[in-house]
């Protein structure tokens, strides 16, 4: 019965869906054009007499539904500055020179930070049916959108003017090695901090932890990362004397000197890779081990005890592992609170430590930023630069803005609210309005209700003004 039924009716929801999209994206297409040209005319009678019209130019833009509109729109010279602009791409953020829609360069930019470029431009191909866009025009969308992130960056680094209040900000740091192409040097170390307030249940009830407020920094300027880190979370929260500042990482010098940007900070060895260090050095189930992990935990804030089980230790060792042992002993022996559970050392400075849980939020992040960037690729540094940008802000959980910001220049271009709802108004009224038709040919309208799965009925009413915008 279902086969001949299905037989009967010779098509499939697969079949239907695709080609309602197809009809959609013919009506889009014309919509958008005809949007757009009235938007340009509505700019034309809004702008300031400073803007002069020079001509009309048609642009070609590539759409978020795989449709490419041709479109003209007026480009201007500003008397006052003297540059040219087309004011319709600045104040629709359609970015200069850009062929690409703000809506598909946002899922370009969702593509590229989970795949290749190349893969980025096949998944597009397979599913637009034709290819909109170039792996070089991902690449160079990424390349623009991470220098104007990491602009952004630097305008709060220039000027840090935090004004968020909490006891205590963590900070934990990790260098991530990736491998360059065409450069002299084989590879390069990206410098990373995640900063967060502490954790909260990633759902009500839940056991599963999350970040409170976490925000990535990166630069590839080991030699001067606290010096713009530090102002990076200076422009987030308001820290003074009483504010703790807890820093986490592994033993490398350039972690070390975080405290000395802050007036209340610590540091704290990562404990994961101190006792990765320790197993390497005397095994993982050795009786060694035991002693030394119990030693870590003891509730000697000053770290002697552990030193000292640590030096006991490395009387029963031999060749390189007594080497190595003693390299760490020299290490830590500068170090020796660091080594100490924080929670504990805070608990010493009668600081509260409820809620607070163990460190370990870097080794997570530089896993996910090797994800993307490292294995078999290599990178030239200004993308690569790019992509880490791009992927802090990412995890940090912060809006990419993926368009070109309205220039300085339009700030004297006076749009009054009224003007602007006037104008708006009259412009859906001429694009899908109750006494105009659209001049697109639309073969669904005509299809009847039931052969087209009710499709005509809602494009119909669309046409009439019947849809509710």
């Amino acid at each position: 019965m279902i086969d001949l039924l299905r037989e009967e009716i010779g098509t499939s929801l697969q079949d239907i869906e695709l080609k309602i999209f197809m009809e959609l994206r013919k009506v889009f297409g014309e919509a958008l054009k005809r949007v757009l040209e009235h938007l340009d005319d509505m700019i034309l009678s809004l702008r300031e007499s400073r803007f002069k019209v020079r001509e009309m130019v048609e642009t070609n833009l590539e759409t978020l539904l795989g449709v490419a509109v041709r479109f003209k729109r007026r480009h201007y010279k500003d008397s006052v500055t003297g540059r040219c602009v087309y004011l319709l791409d600045e104040v629709l953020g359609i970015g200069k020179g850009s062929q690409v829609s703000p809506a598909l360069t946002d899922l370009m930019l969702h593509l590229a930070t989970v795949m290749s470029y190349r893969d980025a431009e096949d998944s597009l191909k397979q599913f637009y049916g034709h290819r909109p866009v170039s792996h070089e025009t991902i690449r160079q969308a990424i390349i623009k959108i991470g220098k104007s992130l990491e602009d952004i960056n630097e305008d709060a680094i220039a000027n840090p003017k935090g004004k968020r209040k909490v006891d205590i900000v963590f900070i934990e740091a990790d260098g991530l090695y990736v491998s360059l192409q065409r450069e002299k040097k084989r590879n390069t170390e990206e410098f990373n901090a995640v900063i967060y307030e502490g954790w909260e249940p990633r759902t009500p009830g839940s056991k599963d932890f999350k970040l409170v407020n976490p925000r990535l920094y990166r630069t590839h300027e080991g030699q001067e990362f606290w010096e713009k880190a530090s102002r990076y979370v200076y422009s987030i929260y308001d820290i003074d004397d009483n504010t703790m500042v807890v820093i986490n990482g592994d033993r490398a010098k350039w972690i070390r000197q975080g405290i000395n940007y802050f007036p209340n900070a610590i540091y704290q060895v990562d404990r994961f890779h101190l006792k990765r260090d320790l197993r390497s050095i005397f095994g993982k189930n050795s009786k060694a081990i035991a002693k030394l992990f119990a030693a870590l935990d003891s509730d000697d804030t000053t770290g002697a005890t552990f030193l000292g089980e640590l030096a006991k230790a490395k009387s029963g060792l031999r060749g390189e592992k007594a080497k190595e042992c003693q390299k760490l002993l020299k290490d830590l022996a500068t170090i020796a609170e660091s080594t100490v559970d924080y929670r504990k050392r805070l608990e010493a400075l009668n600081r509260p430590t409820k809620g607070l849980r163990g460190l370990g939020a870097a080794e997570g992040n530089m896993a996910r930023y090797a994800k993307r960037v490292k294995g078999k690729r290599s990178w030239r540094p200004k993308g690569l630069a790019a992509m880490m940008e791009i992927l802090s802000w990412k995890y940090s959980e912060r809006e990419i803005v993926s368009t070109t910001r309205v220039n300085e220049m339009l700030e004297h271009v006076q749009f009054t609210p009224k003007a602007i709802k006037r104008a708006a108004t009259k412009a859906i009224n001429k694009v899908v309005g109750v006494n105009n038709t659209w001049n697109a040919t639309v073969p669904i309208k005509n299809s009847g209700r039931i052969y087209s799965g009710g499709m005509s009925n809602f494009i119909n009413n669309l046409n009439k003004g019947g849809i509710p915008i």
